[in-house]
């Protein structure tokens, strides 16, 4: 007797369900990475800026090391400046209903509105949504990866609050102001009193912290892609400026790093913040020499 075999188009497709987490590789070792980095740096920069001093080795003010009096005197005493606290700007508020013991009202440091400019930039930039997306909220945790959370109606970045990110290209102009002054302090990094009182050529081990740090902002800065759109993406044709397509052909190999710019350039500050901060405060004493 013959037998009929059902053509491969009549055959009953029968959906795989498709596992959670198919992945057989210790993804999870990135996403604890970052939310352990994230903690550690939130934690920091909160202390850093409730503490309010020990921001300048050269700026009395917020210091609690007298350089004169105490066992650096006749000392050179550098010229670095914190940039947690860059650019400085003395707004003498009042926290509510706290005053120290004379009952005066005690100041705002002035770290808490100096750090939302890199707050705005860095939250909003595009490399660092994705770090905390996946890191924090599991939106997914890793490729391949079921989400934490279902979503309904997901509208993305079309509203709010998530539409508020698309404010980050104006934040990018406050960023290059911050890196403006960053090279200030740079220039002024290279400065230092002397023991005769007098100002000096000077390079030391702060001069390369807070140099480092110069250039791994400026890295990450300038290889953002909000950068790379204004540089050249803005144009409709490359061929009426060659020069511009050249300078976003550069930008656009940088972006290729701008993720490690980021996380360079988050731990450079805090080590920055941390080196003036103890040289300030008298832990130790820095190591250069004076050049003329």
């Amino acid at each position: 007797m013959a037998t009929y075999s059902a053509p491969q188009s009549d055959l009953k497709r029968v959906p795989v369900p498709i596992p959670d987490n198919p992945r057989k590789d210790d993804w999870r070792t990135a996403p604890m990475a970052i939310v352990a980095t994230f903690i550690v740096f939130v934690l920091y920069s909160t202390f850093r800026a409730l503490a309010g001093n020990n921001f300048s080795t050269f700026a009395h003010e917020g210091q609690t090391f007298d350089w004169v009096t105490n066992n650096f005197k006749n000392q050179i005493m550098p010229h670095y400046w914190s940039p947690f606290y860059s650019p400085y700007i003395p707004l003498h508020f009042n926290y509510p209903f706290l005053h120290n013991q004379a009952g005066e009202g005690i100041a705002i440091s002035a770290a808490f509105y100096v750090l939302v400019i890199p707050l705005s930039f860095r939250v909003s930039c595009y490399y660092c949504r994705k770090a905390y997306y996946r890191a924090i909220f599991g939106d997914p945790a890793a490729c391949a990866v079921k989400e934490k959370f279902a979503r309904l109606n997901y509208r993305g970045e079309t509203a709010l609050p998530n539409k508020l990110f698309n404010f980050h290209r104006y934040a990018l102009y406050l960023a290059l102001v911050l890196v403006g002054f960053h090279w200030f302090h740079l220039y002024e990094a290279l400065h230092a009193t002397g023991t005769d009182g007098k100002e000096h050529l000077y390079f030391g081990l702060g001069t390369l912290v807070i140099g480092f740090d110069t250039l791994a902002l400026s890295a990450y800065v300038f290889s953002c892609h909000s950068f790379r759109h204004l540089i050249g993406g803005v144009l409709d044709r490359f061929s009426a400026n060659r020069s511009r397509f050249q300078l976003w052909s550069k930008v656009s190999h940088w972006n290729e790093y701008h993720g490690n710019f980021f996380w360079i350039s988050l731990v450079s500050v805090g080590l920055a913040d941390l080196y003036v901060c103890l040289l300030a405060s008298g832990v130790f004493r820095d190591l250069g020499i004076i050049l003329f």
